[in-house]
């Protein structure tokens, strides 16, 4: 199985010449690099999870990728697009478990690679719980259910996470793409779509409110918007460029940032990383939470793309 090649059968397997090869980092993390005429990425194999994306037409990145992120087996990537499932948050019965889930702590195995007649790369990972530790799944959680990640890497960025339920039972999950934006200047951006959306305000002992106007970061934001399935924009005047995020198959956004105080903390993020990021995520979570018969499958799909501001 793909869990257990090494690198050099990685490449003979999956590698496409000099626009997709597999790489190693000390810790052990396994690492798929990117380049191609159109933009330049990094996937990691731990979490299944994008954690750069440079489209070659941009000055800047489009993700971020804290400076103080942890590459180690089981630790989550403080960068990209973090994969939060089957639980989004802390899981509701037990803090022994991973908050936003096991699959961001766990290896994927690689599935496929190609690139298109567009020059788009195309990467299926896929992660079958029965791999998955037995400490890191809540009491009662079926081994066959699995879950496939597939990412379209060009000048957009398209990533879709795809739950199916082999199992006899009825299961209920919930979960994110907790995507990290690179932005110029955190307290200078701005969140445009979600006007007069409900959301939990996570920082105010989790009340429901109504957004008035777009969001904006003088401090720590926290907030999940429910029952919504806008468009949203990151307008970003410091780097000139407007963040389009769009998502299908969801109903759920939360929008964060640690801020100064928060952001402090935290080891992999430190006193001066949230000034360059902010958090818009496509989720299911809290009361839209997926109800998945058994037989069927679901996917979230979320689309990137930035657009010069004139």
């Amino acid at each position: 199985m793909e869990l257990t090649l090494d690198i050099a059968s990685l490449n003979n397997k999956f590698g496409i010449g000099a626009l997709l090869s597999f790489t190693q980092l000390l810790s052990g993390t396994k690492l798929i690099a990117i380049d191609t005429p159109l933009a330049a990425a990094t996937i990691s194999l731990e979490g299944g999870q994008v954690v750069a994306w440079h489209p070659k037409s941009q000055s800047e990145p489009v993700l971020w990728v804290s400076k103080l992120a942890q590459f180690a087996p089981g630790k989550a990537i403080r960068a990209g697009v973090p994969i939060c499932w089957p639980w989004f948050g802390a899981h509701p019965k037990s803090s022994q478990l991973p908050g936003h889930g096991f699959a961001r702590v766990v290896p994927w195995s690689v599935e496929s690679t190609r690139v298109d007649a567009e020059g788009v790369i195309d990467v299926k990972l896929k992660l079958a719980d029965a791999e998955v530790p037995e400490k890191l799944r809540p009491a009662g959680w079926p081994q066959s259910v699995s879950l496939a990640a597939r990412y379209r890497i060009g000048e957009t960025l398209e990533v879709s996470l795809s739950t199916e339920n082999n199992s006899e039972h009825e299961i209920r999950f919930t979960e994110g793409l907790h995507t990290y934006f690179q932005v110029g200047d955190a307290e200078s951006v701005q969140v445009l779509g979600l006007d007069k959306c409900e959301f939990v305000d996570l920082l105010d002992g989790n009340q429901r409110r109504q957004q008035k106007g777009p969001i904006t970061f003088e401090g720590e934001v926290g907030k999940i918007f429910v029952s919504c399935d806008k468009a949203t924009i990151i307008e970003d005047r410091k780097l000139g460029r407007n963040i389009h995020v769009v998502g299908a198959g969801s109903t759920s956004i939360a929008v964060w940032n640690p801020g100064l105080t928060t952001a402090s903390k935290m080891p992999d993020l430190g006193s001066e990383g949230w000034k360059t990021m902010v958090c818009v995520e496509t989720a299911n979570a809290l009361e839209n939470s997926i109800q998945l018969h058994p037989g069927c499958s679901h996917t979230t799909t979320a689309v990137y793309s930035v657009v010069a501001l004139t």
